[in-house]
């Protein structure tokens, strides 16, 4: 009888020490809602102060991604004509990947016609049913440990990049309240709530398989468990066969119409944004290595998050060690789901957009495995000294400390949402805006930004990348995609081209209209002229993008190299031989920088840069003649180039003097 006294001595020693590190802090129902109403208004509050910050500096309202616009776009013809297509009652084509949220904003566009407000109202609004269901979840998770709730949920409610997204007019807050709301209701066992949310999730953004796969792989894992080891799992709960019947039901006819609704638009299961990107940033062209060690690992260890990383890793050691037990452990769902996306997008799109975009669902999983591993390291440390006090001190001190480190990591994000709204504003809005006043109504433009542009200039765009025109994405990535794009341009009647030039750099013609600084992402305007427009093949602008750093790092002749390359693939590039010329003057051959400058006006007679460098250089060498007739020429078709007319009357004025010299000699 001695050995089942110890161990009933163990295991009342064990609960004690896990009562001690609780605190006794069991908030009661009344101070729930004053917890919730806080969390609530913070929801709202931060976020906000992102939109009005970034307007104290900016002076207008702008997002810092170009896909809103895109949403944006899709809504208002659905609102307006009650079509899926990006112009007007054309163009029909299953180009948002998110059908839902897309819905929303149509919905929305009957209340207001101002689609910033409407884009940020309704993500601020996601954002904070987010917090709600996160909330409701973490009492779950802790709920004798009050405490724990809440500092979890603050985590949530401060989190920098979940502020950041709630306000880019994306769906990726309603996506986040979705399957926060879809765990909960799996862990509470609730049919119909699961199911719907469950469904709603796939409407909302196709990766939501990676969810849907984790919850099968755990139900399946629960089964097994409470099979090999039913008194250790118990307490394990499952849905009855009615609810499983239910949820088959209200899932399938959800996802039903889904696939329905994008097969009846263009002919596929999914959107084409899914092809488009999966083509566009395949494998073959992104680095999967690259993807984890920048985009995941860098990402979820920087800054804040580093502090959350320790604690995460002693959670999935605890998940691992009870698995192994044969022990379910509830909280298993949230890191396969982790796990499932990081491996899709690494094995299908190594690509997690700007700010991390697509890895931001991970998030609140991220966090309430943190908290979680937290609690338990804890306990587990409690057990190795006698002072308890002590323990759930350390707990409470990383806590805070991870709180507000978070909260200095929300505030110093606010300049990212304004710089990076002023960068798209710059970019893709004036230049929108600048089509719709210098293009004749009609007009078609090609781009591969199809967002504010095809919103604000009210033209009518086709995509070369293949998101709202999927007949470029099966050329993506291939050697023949700059010929099946000059193809395309004649056959769709393409008036403008409007292309940022590290994505698709025109030659041999001079843009109508540019927008950007620093000489980082420029958004051009062409003219397109069929026979003459140029553009480069993506090989040869990359050797081109390449060239440059090299020229930043005063590495002359390595890029020079780089650019005798780029003349081999593409001999017919103006911009090339003009490179080739500065790099060549950098390394005092004057010769072959002549030489190269002739090359680039001989293909683009009216290369202004080409025509004042070679003037200059003929100039330099004394070679006034050559100098003023190269120039007289180009002065010719440009009279108003005020630059040029004052190089030639200090060419003339040299002349004269060099006359009166022989003369008085």
């Amino acid at each position: 009888m001695a050995k089942p006294a110890k161990k009933q001595e163990k295991q009342q020693k064990n609960a004690k020490n896990q009562v001690d590190i609780t605190f006794g802090l069991n908030i009661a129902s009344p101070y729930n809602y004053v917890v919730i109403s806080v969390l609530l208004i913070l929801s709202v509050i931060l976020p906000y102060y992102y939109i009005s910050f970034a307007y104290s500096v900016n002076h207008y309202n702008s997002f810092p991604l170009d896909d809103p616009w895109i949403h944006l776009q899709f809504a208002r013809n659905l609102a307006e004509y009650g079509s899926f297509s990006y112009f007007k009652n054309e163009l029909v084509t299953a180009g948002s990947t998110s059908p839902i949220y897309t819905i929303i904003l149509a919905a929305g566009f009957f209340i207001t016609k101002n689609e910033m407000w409407l884009s940020y109202i309704l993500g601020i609004i996601f954002f904070a049913v987010s917090v709600f269901y996160f909330y409701k979840l973490s009492g779950d998770v802790f709920p004798k440990e009050n405490w724990l709730t809440i500092g979890a949920s603050l985590l949530f409610v401060l989190d920098k990049w979940l502020n950041f997204i709630s306000v880019t007019g994306m769906e990726t807050t309603l996506y986040i309240f979705l399957l926060v709301a879809c765990y909960y209701y799996y862990r509470k066992m609730n049919a119909v709530g699961f199911a719907v949310t469950l469904g709603l999730t796939f409407w909302t953004r196709p990766d939501a398989l990676a969810f849907i796969a984790a919850i099968a792989i755990d139900y399946l894992l629960r089964l097994y468990l409470q099979k090999r080891s039913p008194k250790e799992n118990a307490e394990v709960t499952f849905f009855e066969k009615k609810d499983l019947i239910k949820i088959a039901f209200i899932f399938g006819i959800i996802v039903g119409a889904y696939f329905a609704m994008n097969l009846a638009i263009s002919g596929s299961l999914l959107p084409n944004t899914y092809g488009a990107k999966v083509k566009y940033y395949s494998a073959e062209f992104r680095s999967r290595t690259d993807f984890l060690k920048f985009e995941v690992w860098e990402y979820f260890t920087e800054s804040a998050y580093l502090l959350i990383f320790i604690p995460f890793v002693f959670g999935v050691i605890r998940l691992l060690s009870d698995t192994v037990k044969l022990k379910y452990n509830k909280m298993l769902p949230a890191l396969l789901f982790i796990l499932i996306l990081i491996f899709i997008y690494w094995y299908k799109l190594p690509y997690a957009h700007r700010f991390g975009r697509y890895m931001m669902p991970v998030l609140p999983f991220y966090i309430i495995l943190s908290v979680y591993g937290g609690r338990e390291f804890f306990r587990w440390f409690a057990k190795y000294l006698t002072d308890k006090n002590l323990v759930n001190g350390l707990n409470v001190i990383l806590l805070a400390g991870t709180i507000v480190y978070f909260a200095a990591g929300y505030n110093s994000n606010k300049e990212v949402y304004q710089d990076q709204s002023r960068h798209i504003y710059i970019r893709q809005v004036e230049t929108a805006k600048w089509l719709n006043a210098n293009t004749p109504e009609g007009s078609i433009i090609a781009t591969h930004d199809v967002g504010a542009i095809a919103y604000y200039s009210n033209r009518k765009v086709v995509d070369v990348v293949g998101l709202i025109n999927p007949e470029f994405i099966s050329k993506l990535n291939t050697k023949e995609f700059n010929g099946f794009v000059e193809e395309q341009l004649k056959v769709q009647n393409v008036s403008y081209m409007a292309f940022l030039k590290e994505w698709f750099q025109v030659v041999n013609q001079p843009a109508l209209y540019s927008a950007g600084e620093n000489n980082f992402e420029i958004m051009q305007v062409f003219k397109y002229q069929q026979g003459k427009t140029h553009i480069l093949s993506a090989e040869a602008n990359s050797g081109i993008q390449y060239a440059n750093q090299l020229i930043s790092a005063k590495q002359y002749q390595q890029a020079l190299n780089v650019m005798k390359q780029v003349i081999q693939l593409d001999p017919n590039s103006s911009l090339s031989y003009f490179m080739a010329a500065y790099l060549y003057s950098a390394l005092n051959d004057q010769v072959s920088a002549e030489k190269n400058l002739a090359k680039a006006i001989e293909i683009f007679p009216e290369y202004r840069e080409a025509v004042l460098s070679l003037s200059n250089l003929y100039k330099a060498q004394n070679k006034l003649p050559e100098a003023k007739d190269i120039l007289g020429k180009y002065i010719l078709n440009n009279p108003s180039d005020t630059t040029a007319v004052k190089l030639m009357k200090g060419l003339n004025d040299a002349g004269n003097i060099k006359q009166d010299s022989v003369k008085t000699k």
